[in-house]
């Protein structure tokens, strides 16, 4: 059984050319991304949410590079980097600790401009392997919305564009045979609408508690 999944994996990977170990081990880095994504969008606490997002688009960052995904590869690692920097940021404030008004906005620019560069240097210049230059795209601009949703108060933008997101990786991910990657992208969905669910739930039953009390 095991040969037989082998030989199957190594006939798919022939158009990505890694070998069938290496693919495992992108697997392996897959696996850990998906324990902290699941873990993630269940948080309220942003400051928590951005370290573990932190953490699953490091994991993510490695597997997608390990299959020669270099532009989703380079985009995840500067999704790590401005997590962890906005949830340091974030946890100086919550601490009352000083972090001056225009250091946010400065981060946002700086990441924002690399995402948008890595982006036309890679698909427009190098011409690395993708899918297509129109999904990076897509890709990059909803990366986009979640830069400016790490400067703003609450979580919504980020889910938002991070579901968006989400839906363009499915994609990316199943062009390279990154299986468990594809699995985390569904799963991050379908975890962030089973938050929104929690929240309506939460919601209707505050709404109707307030009209009894009436």
């Amino acid at each position: 059984m095991g040969d037989f999944f082998s030989d199957i994996v190594t006939q798919m990977l022939d158009g990505v050319n890694v070998s069938f170990q290496v693919w495992v081990l992108s697997q392996v880095f897959a696996f850990f991304a998906f324990i902290f994504t699941v873990w993630a969008w269940q948080v309220k606490n942003k400051i928590k949410m951005m370290l573990l997002v932190g953490l699953f688009s490091t994991f993510l960052a490695v597997s997608a590079t390990l299959l020669q995904n270099y532009t989703l590869g380079v985009l995840f690692g500067l999704a790590a980097v401005r997590n962890f920097v906005f949830c340091y940021l974030d946890w100086r404030v919550s601490k009352d600790k000083y972090v001056a008004k225009w250091l946010p906005y400065f981060f946002a620019g700086v990441f924002i401009t690399a995402t948008v560069a890595s982006t036309v240097i890679l698909v427009h210049i190098m011409n690395v392997p993708s899918y297509g230059a129109w999904l990076e795209w897509m890709i990059c601009i909803t990366l986009i919305g979640l830069i400016i949703g790490n400067i703003q108060k609450g979580t919504n933008l980020m889910r938002v564009s991070f579901i968006a997101n989400r839906g363009f990786n499915i994609i990316n991910h199943a062009y390279f045979i990154n299986i468990t990657a594809v699995i985390i992208a569904i799963a991050a969905i379908c975890s962030n609408l089973i938050f929104y669910l929690r929240q309506l739930i939460a919601w209707s039953k505050e709404r109707k508690a307030a009209k009894n009390n009436e």
